[in-house]
């Protein structure tokens, strides 16, 4: 599934962010669980909430500006890496479902459901990325 390209360029960030981590790039399947727990669900309508009562300025100001600058890099005695279509912008549906969980329960906690711009400043958000990194390092845990 395509998504849209601030909710996408949220996205590589967060691959990005746990790659360097962890040394393991996360999966579409481990990032649409950690998008899904209800943590994460708490976490980002809290964020939304935050950036709602930002004043009207400083959230122009970051409309502006480029939220991701694509790189190239050929490594031809690799094999490729694991999420090369999510790099191209497409995304498993769970991924897709993730986000819209997000947007329904924020619409519950905040009474209007939130556009793509909000959800992906609230993804971006360097508490957002460091628990969702967490989240996947958890699941990667109990899975052993």
């Amino acid at each position: 599934m395509r998504l849209g390209p601030r909710l996408t360029e949220a996205l590589h960030e967060i691959l990005e962010f746990t790659r360097r981590t962890t040394g393991v790039e996360p999966t579409q399947a481990e990032i649409a669980a950690a998008l899904k727990s209800y943590f994460t669900l708490e976490e980002m309508a809290n964020q939304l909430a935050y950036l709602g009562r930002r004043p009207a300025e400083a959230a122009a100001e970051e409309e502006g500006a480029p939220l991701f600058v694509p790189r190239l890099r050929i490594n031809l005695g690799q094999a490729p890496p694991p999420n090369c279509l999510a790099r191209a912008g497409y995304f498993r549906r769970e991924v897709a479902e993730g986000i819209l969980a997000i947007r329904r329960h924020a619409a519950a906690v905040l009474g209007a459901p939130p556009g793509e711009g909000p959800i992906a400043a609230a993804l971006r958000s360097s508490f957002i990325v460091s628990e969702i990194k967490n989240q996947i390092v958890h699941l990667r845990s109990r899975r052993g």
